[in-house]
């Protein structure tokens, strides 16, 4: 008998590869959200070094310059990080997406995969027939064989 055939084999195959471009992918979002989150730190950090140092001054002296650049630099750096904020919404989303598309394509894998154990076990009792069938013809044969050489 010829040997077993999954005949969705090049689908599974696919599938598998998609799967893992779909985790390479997702990998991929996580650095990226990983290094919003670090940006959006730094500049919380550098945000109340400047406050601090505003602070600081405005206790001391400061002049209408100094205090329109240090509100300059604090507006600047709070709409950087709300842009950072809207930027990490997004690959947030992005990233559950790709958790959605993985999930399905496990599902289609492991269906994929019960289909080819299914084929494999009907394969499997096939060849255990044939083999029946076989060994029956072949002992028949040999019975017959020897009666009539008995008969000889």
């Amino acid at each position: 008998m010829k040997k077993f055939n999954f005949s969705l084999q090049k689908v599974l195959e696919i599938k598998e590869q998609l799967l893992e471009n779909l985790k390479i992918e997702l990998g991929s979002l996580n650095n990226d959200l990983k290094t919003i989150e670090m940006t959006v730190k730094n500049l919380r950090y550098r945000f109340k070094e400047i406050n601090d140092k505003f602070v600081e001054k405005s206790a001391v002296a400061i002049s209408v310059g100094e205090m329109a650049y240090y509100k300059l630099l604090m507006s600047s750096i709070l709409k950087q990080i709300e842009k950072k904020e809207e930027d990490r919404q997004i690959v947030l989303k992005k990233i559950e997406e790709k958790r959605q598309e993985i999930v399905g394509m496990n599902m289609e894998i492991s269906s994929l995969e019960k289909l080819k154990d299914k084929e494999l076990e009907k394969y499997g009792k096939a060849v255990a027939k044939k083999e029946e069938i076989f060994i029956e013809e072949f002992v028949s044969n040999k019975s017959m064989t020897k009666n009539y050489a008995v008969q000889l």
